[in-house]
């Protein structure tokens, strides 16, 4: 959880559609009997470890028609096919497991602070490491919080004229937090 692998998958539906490339997104638990694909498109499906006994089916006999018609196919679980003995099929867990494989990584600190000096940067904000250290030591663990806190950041400072301070980024997460100052929801690690 918290890695991107969703984030990911969206993002390569959008580039398919700006393409109009035929493209489907599915869930993993959201997939039944049924599954039509036009020849040639795309089948990405999140949480493949949530899929049925039914889905599980209906994805072998996908992953055997994809050479015919031309599909290709884009899977995320949250474990590499090896360690999904106890969720899949083992057919259909040894046929994932002979796709091409990349392991998606929670980022650490560094990686989360580069992420927000360049999305900061891709807004023309100033923002210095001392904003970026308190956000990541106070702020939401996750990368889309710390964005969404960033971007809250520039506009306040923006329409109060004002420069993206310490003191402004305390008013933000102030407001992001119910009255009790308790967040509303729990940080990911």
């Amino acid at each position: 959880p918290g890695s991107g692998r969703s984030h990911l998958l969206r993002g390569t539906l959008a580039a398919a559609q700006a393409r109009d490339r035929p493209v489907s997104f599915i869930e993993g638990n959201q997939l039944g009997e049924e599954l039509a694909p036009l020849p040639g498109s795309l089948i990405i499906i999140d949480d493949v470890d949530l899929l049925s006994a039914t889905a599980q089916i209906t994805l072998f006999r996908t992953f055997n028609a994809a050479r015919l018609v031309g599909l290709a196919l884009l899977l995320a679980g949250s474990a590499p096919p090896l360690q999904l003995t106890q969720t899949l099929r083992e057919d259909l867990r040894t046929r994932i497991g002979n796709a091409l494989i990349y392991e998606v990584r929670t980022l650490g600190d560094a990686e989360k602070a580069a992420a927000l000096r360049s999305h900061a940067e891709g807004r023309s904000m100033r923002i210095d490491d001392a904003l970026i250290d308190y956000l990541l030591h106070h702020g939401r663990r996750d990368l889309p919080s710390l964005l969404t806190t960033l971007d809250a950041l520039d506009r306040a400072s923006l329409e109060q004229r004002r420069p993206a301070t310490l003191p402004l980024l305390r008013e933000i997460l102030q407001t992001s937090t119910n009255p009790n100052g308790i967040d509303n929801e729990p940080d990911s690690v």
